[in-house]
Order: structure tokens, then sequence, then C-alpha cells
């Protein structure tokens, strides 16, 4: 199982990975890293970003085949991929410790680049961690590792490095299921006490369980027996090594005092429902003093060759001061980013290539380019901020875990003249940014619009409203994270005059769905009282022992089985006409402690 899971972890977005075919090594200079499978506008954004555009820099291009070379014994290589987006400028320090910043990193944060560096042998060293479009960043550790050793000419030992990788991996494994801030905190304060004890005493390693159990209480955090077990072998392999934690204390007790920072005391930890609570933290900054030197790297980016709506994270606070004012001048004067990058969220540049084609086209004929027809001010533009999307983890659903199983997305409006337009909404895996589903828009089979209930309508706050209900083909996944692109002709108005303001590469649209699940096989024309339908449970890979069905009134709803040990399907039959609810409860198997419960509710006709 727990090969399982570093596999599965590693299958995230490499930000940066590899050992490149050759190395040059140039003693204390900057290095970049960037990926093969940029196209030259996004590396071209990318070094705008870092602030090294047109300067003569060493640079280190990471392909896919460096990325296998140096993680194919360590994973299989069907969860590596088959493209890498390496971007990375590093410059080794003489002091101050280990500082990062990071852009486009939706997973892994600045805290957790840092203290895993640490662990790998790094002691000071400025780092710049970004990509032209959001990824998980999970692979951002190697080839970070990479540009270091080629900048300072120092080969790291093997053996840590190996360490860190898997440091990284616990981190996010971990954070799957307690968010980023607690996964940090607990594997940064536990590494800590483990190399400060292992300098006093040589048997640290009998004293690991204590030193979980101890921080665990400490800190109010629930492990599940799977992670507990992954950061005790992490543990154990570092009590092995002979750190120096006067080399890691400044940057280790940085990461410390920001997570703790960062973290709400309030917050229940270890509840499911707040797995990803903390998603964006890393967003937020809480004031801590500054430490980073005057010409640091981290303080010479350009925020806005990587365009709107990039989440910025970094170990201190004053490299984000000048984000913040970029932002707010970008805001008053309206400027758009220079070089005229297209961002976009597709991990095959071909296709995203296609469908920014297809954008421009659709653009062009919108501000009559080329049919001298229509003119921009005949289109009236509906902002997404007009839009409520549904499933969606974000700051306005508190980072919301949703049931694995879910087959409809929700899109609502205040407005009643919406109708279907011409285009397509469609789900990706953020992860890899592979294709889930495209539903298109005049499929009347999957694309229902009809005015909100009263209940709704109260739920938004709002007088009158209609919604599109888009069903998709197969339930989602368990324990993953998606992303929905709409083209900008997905919604329209009655008159034909409107359209939605999105494009195929926006990603405004995220959810992450929990490692349990339910569903019940869609019916074109509803439920209806005398039919059955099949449903499943999910449960496989989490921490559930059994799973039951509860609740249900018998007279409008039965199910052929009530009780789970593992994933599988069942029968529902609807019996008579009505709206009914029932709960699916999933318990862990040692104890029979509730860990999950979910609502449902079925209308028949």
């Amino acid at each position: 199982m727990k090969r399982k899971l570093l596999s599965l972890i590693m299958s995230a977005i490499c930000l940066t990975a590899a050992i490149p075919s050759t190395l040059v090594f140039a003693d204390g200079q900057k290095v970049v890293t960037l990926g093969a499978d940029l196209s030259e506008d996004q590396k071209n954004a990318i070094l705008r970003y870092f602030g090294v555009a047109g300067q003569n820099i060493q640079t280190l291009t990471i392909t896919n085949q460096d990325e296998r070379n140096h993680l194919g014994s360590y994973v299989p290589l069907e969860q590596i991929g088959t493209h890498t987006y390496s971007c990375a400028l590093v410059c080794p320090t003489t002091s101050g410790g280990i500082q990062v910043k990071t852009a486009n990193l939706s997973w892994v944060t600045s805290n957790m680049i840092a203290s895993t560096l640490s662990t790998s042998g790094v002691v000071n060293c400025d780092v710049l961690a970004a990509a032209p479009f959001e990824v998980s960043g999970t692979g951002a550790l190697t080839g970070i590792l990479m540009a270091y050793e080629s900048a300072s000419g120092e080969q790291l030992d093997e053996t840590k490095k190996e360490i860190a990788t898997q440091e990284m991996i616990t981190t996010t494994t971990i954070a799957n299921t307690i968010g980023q801030q607690q996964a940090t905190e607990i594997v940064n304060d536990t590494k800590m006490q483990v190399i400060q004890g292992n300098q006093v005493n040589q048997e640290t390693t009998n004293d690991i369980d204590v030193i979980i159990n101890q921080v665990a209480q400490e800190k109010n955090i629930s492990l599940s027996d799977e992670d507990r077990q992954l950061l005790q072998d992490l543990l154990e392999e570092i009590a092995d090594q002979n750190y120096n934690y006067d080399d890691m204390k400044e940057t280790l007790e940085r990461v410390e005092q920001n997570v703790n920072n960062n973290i709400d005391d309030s917050q229940v930890i270890g509840s499911t429902d707040d797995t990803a609570q903390d998603a964006a933290a890393n967003t937020a900054q809480t004031e801590t003093p500054e430490t980073l030197a005057p010409d640091s790297i981290l303080k010479n980016t350009d925020e806005s060759a990587l365009g709107d709506n990039v989440n910025f994270d970094a170990t201190d606070s004053s490299a984000l001061d000048q984000t913040e004012a970029q932002q707010t001048e970008a805001t008053q004067t309206e400027t758009t980013p220079s070089g005229e990058f297209e961002i976009t969220t597709s991990d095959n540049y071909s296709d995203s290539e296609a469908q920014t084609e297809a954008t421009t086209e659709s653009q062009s004929e919108t501000t009559g380019a080329e049919s001298g027809d229509l003119v921009t001010s005949d289109i009236e533009m509906i902002p997404l901020s007009d839009f409520v999307l549904s499933p969606v983890t974000s700051e306005a659903t508190n980072y919301k875990v949703y049931p694995a199983g879910l087959q409809e997305l929700t899109v609502s409006f205040e407005r009643n003249d919406i109708v279907a337009g011409s285009g397509t909404v469609s789900v990706y895996n953020a992860v890899d940014s592979s294709l889930v589903e495209t539903v298109n828009m005049d499929d009347e089979k999957k694309v229902a619009i009809s005015p909100l209930d009263d209940d709704e309508l109260n739920d938004l706050g709002w007088t009158e409203g209609y919604k599109a209900v888009l069903t998709l083909s197969e339930p989602l996944a368990q324990n993953a994270t998606y992303f929905v692109a709409m083209s900008q002709d997905a919604f329209s108005t009655e008159d034909g005059r409107g359209s939605s303001e999105a494009t195929p590469d926006s990603y405004t649209w995220m959810f992450q769905t929990s490692p349990y699940g339910f569903s019940i096989t869609p019916a074109e024309d509803g439920y209806k009282a005398g039919t059955t339908a099949t449903a499943t449970i999910l449960m496989d890979g989490s921490d559930a022992g059994y799973a039951t069905i509860e609740n249900v009134d018998e007279s409008l709803l039965s199910f052929d089985q009530n009780e789970f040990w593992a994933t599988g399907n069942l029968t529902a039959s609807f019996l008579a006409s009505g709206e009914t609810t029932f709960q699916v409860a999933f318990y862990d198997v040692a104890g029979g402690n509730l860990l999950y419960t979910m609502d449902y509710s079925v209308e028949i006709n």
C-alpha cells in the first residue's frame, strides 16, 4: 500500500524534474531550468517572471526522458507522464537559509519546498519555482536540486536527495487528508525533533513513534494509520543520516513560524470535509520578520508576465509585497501582460494551441475582424463572477471537498434569459490535465436549464434565477482534483446577444473529491416509480473498513444491499413517487468509528 501511495502522488504534474544530459558547473551563479515541452512564448514569459529575460544566464533544458532517467527506478514510468514543463531559478547564497517563492503551484507550498530542500543537504539558497499555468508542483524538488548542483558546483549526497523526494511525497500524501499547512507542520516539527535528538542520542529511531504522538497531540492533528506509517518510515530514514541541525535550523524554524502563523486555531483537524480547507492558504501570508537580502531573486520577479489569477507564495512575506503592488497597479491601469502570452492549463500544448486558435477565430468573428457584420458593442459579455458554480473548491465554499461519484455540474445565474449555447464545457484531471469528459451544450440529454426553486433561491439570496445542470457520463473518481473549462459560447442569452465571458483555458472552476463516494446511474427522464438503477459505493484505498446506507424511506426507495466492506455495486429500486433522502456512512474497521457521512436526496416521478 505504501508503494502504491508513493506512485499515485508522483503521478501529479512534475513542475521540474530530472538530471539534464549535460551539466556545466558555474560556481555561485544563478541557473534556470526550463521544460522542453514549453512553447517559446511560455519560456519567454517564465524568463520575464524570473527577471532574467535577455540575460546571459546558464539554462538547463529538462526533458521528459531526463525525468524518466532520474525517476524511473523510483516510480512506474506510466506515472511520470509524457510531458515536462520545468521552471526554476536557483541562486546559492552564503547565509539566510533556504528562501523560496512559487507561482502557479496549486498544492505544493514554498514552505514544503524549503523544508524538503534542507533534507537534501542544501543549507543556503534562494529559489523561484513557477509554471506558466497552474500545476500541483509535486515534482518541483528534483529539478531545483539539479539546478542547485549546477549553480553551486556541489554534488549533493544521493541518499539525502532520495530522502528529500520521499519527504515531499510524504508531505503531499498526508496533505490529501489533513491539508497543506497541517501536513507541513507535522512533518517539519517531527523532523526537527528527530534531528536534534539524534545529535544527542543515537537511539532516536526507537523514539520516533513517541515523537509523532507528541507532536500530533500538541498540534491537535489526527493521522490515519497509513499516513502515520508514511511519516514513521520517513523519520526513520532521516534518523539514519548524520544531519547537522545547526545547518538546518534557520530554514526549519522559519517554516515552523510560517506554518503556525497560517493555521487557524479554530479549524477542526482530521475531518474529511476539511481536507482542502487550507488548499489556498499559501496565498494568505502572515507578516514575518524580513530576512531576504535586498538583491534576492525573490524580490526581482515580474508578476505581470504570468497574467492574472496567479497563486503566489513565499517563505518570506516581503517577497510578496511587490506582488500586491503590481497587482494593484495592474488593476488601476488595466494593463495586459507584456508579450501577449497565452496562459494555458492543458498538459498537451498541441491541444492547447488548437483551443487557442479556435478561441482566436471565435473572438475574431465576434469583433468583426473577418465578417465585418458584428462589432464588440453588439455582444454583452456575461462575466464569470456572475456565475455560481457547483461543485467548486474555493474560498467561497471554505475549500470544501465533495463526495466522489458526482455526475452533475451546476451553473446558476441571477437572471432569467440564459439558454445553452453552441459551445462546450470540459472536465479535466488537474493532476495531469488529461481530458475526462466534454459536454456539448446543445446535447439536451446532458444539459438541462430550468428556473431555480424557492429553496435554491433562498440559499443564494436571490429573488430570481436559472440553473444549468450538466450530467457527466461517468462518476468522478475518489481523491481527485478537477478543473472545468467553459468555451466562450457555452452559454448565451435568449436574444442571442449575450455570451459567457470564459475561454477554453479558464482555470476559475476547480474542485476536489474525497476518498469516499456514492453514485446512482442518472436517468435521462428522471427516476420513475417502478424502475431500478445501478448504484455504486466508492471506498477502496480509503481508511474506511465498511460503509452502510442508512435512514432510507423504504416506502419510496430500497436497496438490495445496505452494508459494504469494499467498493461495489448495488441496485436501487424506486417504489413510489416523491422526494426522499438517505445517508451513506463510512466507518473505520478497527473500532467502528464514524469517519464520514454523506447526505443524498432523490426525486422519484
